[in-house]
C-alpha cells in the first residue's frame, strides 16, 4: 500500500515536471522578444516611470505628506533609528492611506500601457513592423477602462493576500492576454487563467520566478539597467499565452 501510495505520487510529480513547453523553450522565446524590441522597451520604461512617478510625487505633497516629513528629515543624517520611526507613524496616519490608494489607482492608470508589448510580440509573430503606436493599445476604447479596473483589482487584492501572492499572481497571469486576444469578459478570462495554470503549475510558476528576477534585476546595474529589464514580464506573459492557449482573434 505504501509503496504504492509514493509511486503514484512519484508519477504525479513526473508529469508536473516533465510539461510541454518546456521551460527552456519558454524562457528563450520570452529573452528573443525581449530582445528584439529594447528601443520600445526603453521608451515604455521612460513613459511608465515618468508618469508615475510625477503623479505619486504630486499626490505626496497634496495629502501634506512631503511638509510632515520636512520637520524631521534632518534625523535621517543624525539618527536614522529615530527618522525611521517616525516615517512608520507618518505612513499609518489616514493622509498616508490615503496616499497609498492614490498610488494604486496611479499604477492601475499607467497598467494598460503593458498591453501594448501584446500587439507588438504578436505583430513580430505576424511579420508586420511594430511601431511606437502600439504601446498605447491598452488606452483605446473600452480597453483602457477594463485593465485599469483589472490592475486595480489585482493590487487591492495583493495587499491583503501577503505570502499567497506568489500564487495569485501565476494564477491570474493570463487574464489580459486572454481579454486582450480573445475579448472574454474578466470573469472568463479569470477562470480560463485558473484552469490553464491547474495544467501547468510547475512550468508557469518558475516562468513567473525567472520573469520577476529578470525584470527587477536592472536595479543592479546602477538602477539605469531596470529602464531595459522592467517590462521583460509582458513578454514573458506572450509567450506563456502563445504556449499554452495560442488563440488569437486577428
Amino acid at each position: 500500500m505504501v509503496y504504492q501510495f509514493l509511486t503514484s505520487i512519484f508519477a504525479k510529480i513526473l508529469r508536473m515536471t516533465t510539461q510541454k513547453p518546456e521551460i527552456g523553450k519558454v524562457l528563450t522565446e520570452a529573452y528573443q522578444y525581449w530582445m528584439k524590441t529594447l528601443p520600445m522597451q526603453f521608451i515604455f520604461c521612460v513613459i511608465y516611470f515618468a508618469i508615475f512617478m510625477f503623479a505619486a510625487m504630486y499626490a505626496y505633497r497634496y495629502y501634506g505628506l512631503f511638509d510632515e516629513m520636512q520637520k524631521f528629515q534632518n534625523l535621517l543624517y543624525t539618527d536614522s533609528g529615530a527618522f525611521l520611526k517616525k516615517y512608520e507613524v507618518l505612513m499609518q496616519t489616514e493622509n498616508a492611506m490615503s496616499f497609498t490608494m492614490a498610488v494604486l489607482v496611479i499604477k492601475a492608470i499607467v497598467f494598460p500601457l503593458n498591453l501594448g508589448f501584446l500587439k507588438v510580440y504578436r505583430k513580430l509573430d505576424l511579420g508586420e513592423v511594430p511601431e511606437t503606436s502600439d504601446l498605447f493599445t491598452g488606452f483605446r476604447g473600452h480597453y483602457f477602462f477594463i485593465f485599469a479596473i483589472y490592475s486595480l483589482f489585482w493590487s487591492v487584492v495583493n495587499s491583503y493576500l501577503s505570502f499567497f501572492t506568489l500564487l495569485w499572481i501565476p494564477m491570474m497571469l493570463l487574464v489580459p492576454s486572454l481579454i486582450f486576444f480573445k475579448n472574454y469578459n474578466f470573469f472568463e478570462a479569470f477562470k480560463i487563467s485558473i484552469l490553464t495554470f491547474q495544467k501547468n503549475p510547475i512550468l508557469i510558476l518558475v516562468a513567473s520566478l525567472v520573469a520577476i528576477v529578470f525584470s527587477y534585476s536592472g536595479i543592479i546595474a546602477f538602477f539605469f539597467g531596470l529602464f531595459l529589464t522592467f517590462p521583460f514580464w509582458n513578454a514573458m506573459i506572450y509567450v506563456l499565452y502563445k504556449n499554452l492557449i495560442g488563440e488569437f482573434e486577428e
